[in-house]
């Protein structure tokens, strides 16, 4: 059984090979930590023979997120809270309030309930400017336009 400052064979993460190591430290008799002595890198002690590693067919690779994938999460995340938002919007909404057809000629204020041929029943969230209004509709917070004669 090799002790501490012992030279072992280990597998190096940094080198990617199977190389001659020094044992740092063991823990009840078994090597934990060692250092390569080709790059120097201290890690975790991996026995040489790599039989329980997976192989490189098996091995799923490394996957970042593009910007539009990273783009497309927080549009689903957003879309999520949205849809929370408009549920409890609906459940509070006392049902005598009147729904309004949206048009875009016309002019809203905050808590209006609108129907969209499109998008459905939303709320008027804030009026943004004298022609926009934000309004939450059961997949996401739109911004509308109003007051805008065609």
């Amino acid at each position: 059984m090799p002790s501490v400052g012992d030279s072992i064979d280990a597998y190096c993460l940094k080198c990617s090979l199977v190389l001659d190591h020094i044992i740092l430290f063991k823990v009840n008799g078994v090597v934990k930590r060692v250092q390569c002595r080709t790059c120097g890198a201290q890690h975790q002690y991996r026995p040489g023979a790599q039989a329980d590693r997976k192989s490189p067919a098996e091995k799923k690779p490394a996957v970042r997120k593009t910007a539009a994938a990273k783009k497309a999460d927080a549009a689903q995340t957003a879309g999520r809270e949205a849809a929370l938002a408009w549920d409890r919007k609906t459940r509070e909404t006392a049902p005598d309030t009147p729904v309004r057809d949206y048009a875009l000629g016309e002019g809203y204020k905050i808590n209006d309930v609108i129907r969209h041929p499109t998008f459905g029943v939303g709320f008027v969230e804030k009026v943004v400017s004298d022609k926009s209004i934000s309004v939450l509709f059961s997949d996401a917070v739109r911004l509308m336009g109003m007051n805008i004669v065609p």
